[in-house]
């Protein structure tokens, strides 16, 4: 199977440091070489749809194992306590990753206008050949020169 996310929608309780929240959650994701990618942000969008959920986290793994390897960690386990009590309410969901759309490659630089063109002295020189004789044209040894 392919790569497993991990996604914690939380709202965080009033009076809460949560920069300093955010700062630790990214001091320990840096720590546990099973996570692959980590994204962190502040929730935008309307009160109605965002149900009040201020922040979210997006964890990338390379697979199951790799999700199971970081919930058991030990410093994993030592910030969930300090995450818990900064915490009003929490959603977490984990799952399979399924690409559908692949990132456009980014464009090729331009080429250079005309102007800017290579001069010709920075070309490699052309290579020149000599016409091969012709049948009717290539002198055929006679008897006598053969002798000789």
């Amino acid at each position: 199977m392919g790569e497993f996310k991990h996604l914690v929608v939380a709202k965080f309780k009033e009076g809460v440091n949560v920069d300093e929240i955010v700062e630790q959650v990214e001091k320990m994701v840096s720590d546990i070489d099973s996570v692959k990618f980590f994204e962190g942000h502040d929730v935008e969008g309307q009160d109605m749809l965002t149900q009040g959920f201020t922040h979210v986290f997006s964890m990338t793994f390379d697979d199951k194992e790799a999700i199971t390897s970081f919930l058991t960690h030990p410093k994993h386990l030592e910030f969930c306590p300090t995450f818990s009590a900064a915490i009003d309410q929490i959603v977490v969901l984990d799952f399979p990753s399924i690409l559908v759309k692949v990132a456009a490659p980014p464009p090729s630089p331009p080429s250079p206008p005309a102007s800017e063109a290579t001069p010709e002295a920075a070309l490699p020189p052309v290579l020149t050949s000599t016409p091969l004789p012709t049948p009717a044209t290539a002198t055929a040894p006679t008897p006598a020169s053969a002798s000789a």
